[in-house]
């Protein structure tokens, strides 16, 4: 069952369809991708989104969950955010105009302005690595589609175009293609395309449903969720190929694993879980080990964005 590219009434953290018959197709055989690193500790601030205040705002923590602060304080829901390029600024979406909107603030939560204003929703920005622009979803022609935008709201262009649902974008760390999900063959299956919107090329090929995709920070892995069919639905964190090739499993647990977000030294991958009983923030290496909790409260904590600075 196809679904709208912003289910927040239910403050889902896990934004795909689980449904669907059969088993996934086995993973191409390839090498597993193995991006490269800066070894040493997690570094920068990770923001995210909670209601542990009554409703959706967007918080930052220190790398190792410390320091969690609101930066939004608003009485409407704020989610989604994601980093400029040099980490000054944090876009996001919110209904506080009444309906879903991207705004940006600078990374303290001060001087937060709208940059879209159209009557239908807009969400999931991503801002593209010189920082120039920023791509993200919008349902403003009846149907979601990706759109990109300058940073400061203006000139905004679709780029794909079509009945299905497109949405949460991400660029490539060299910002010449966008990785985005779309069930325009059924099911959410990862797409790529080039920054212009040409060439729009499908990455995984199977009964499970992707969402959530996410560059590594050198450009050759693609972390996401995924739900396998045959696994009654259960969500996982996986890494593959940029090419769609060399398929890994990260995560395999009873619970609800998913919503990767790349630490910039690659060393990292910041995840959501509900192993705990509700979701939560975690972290664990880029191999799948050392899964560690990092937000502990009993609130919904989702959507992990890991800032750029090293």
């Amino acid at each position: 069952m196809r679904r709208p590219f912003l289910i927040l009434g239910l403050l889902a953290i896990f934004l795909v369809d689980c449904g669907g018959d059969g088993a996934s197709a086995p993973p191409t055989p390839a090498a597993p991708c193995s991006p490269r690193v800066v070894p040493g500790p997690p570094t920068g601030r990770i923001a995210f989104h909670s209601n542990r205040d009554g409703n959706l705002e967007i918080y930052a923590m220190n790398a190792d969950g410390s320091g969690q602060t609101n930066l939004t304080n608003n009485p409407e829901r704020d989610m989604f955010p994601a980093w400029s390029p040099d980490g000054t600024m944090i876009a996001f979406t919110s209904d506080r105009d009444g309906n879903n909107e991207i705004y940006v603030m600078n990374a303290d939560g001060s001087d937060v302005s709208r940059l879209t204003k159209d009557p239908t929703a807009d969400g999931f920005p991503a801002w593209s690595p010189d920082g120039t622009t920023i791509a993200f979803a919008s349902e403003r022609y009846g149907n979601s589609d990706i759109y990109v935008m300058n940073a400061d709201g203006s000139g905004v262009t679709r780029l794909t175009d079509n009945s299905a649902v497109d949405s949460q974008p991400a660029w490539t760390p060299d910002g010449k293609r966008i990785v985005f999900i779309s069930d325009r063959d059924d099911n959410s299956e990862l797409y790529v395309m080039n920054a212009d919107g040409s060439s729009q090329t499908r990455l995984t090929d199977s009964d499970a449903s992707e969402a959530v995709p996410a560059f590594s920070p050198d450009g050759t892995c693609i972390a996401f969720e995924s739900a396998e069919a045959d696994d009654g639905g259960n969500i996982d964190v996986y890494i593959m190929n940029a090419d769609g090739t060399g398929l890994t499993r990260l995560t395999d647990n009873p619970a609800q694993d998913g919503v990767p977000a790349w630490s910039p030294r690659g060393s990292h991958i910041a995840f959501v879980s509900d192993r705990d009983g509700n979701p939560e923030i975690y972290v664990m290496n880029a191999d799948g080990s050392g899964q560690t909790n990092l937000t502990n409260d009993p609130a919904l904590d989702a959507f992990p964005a890991w800032s750029p600075v090293r």
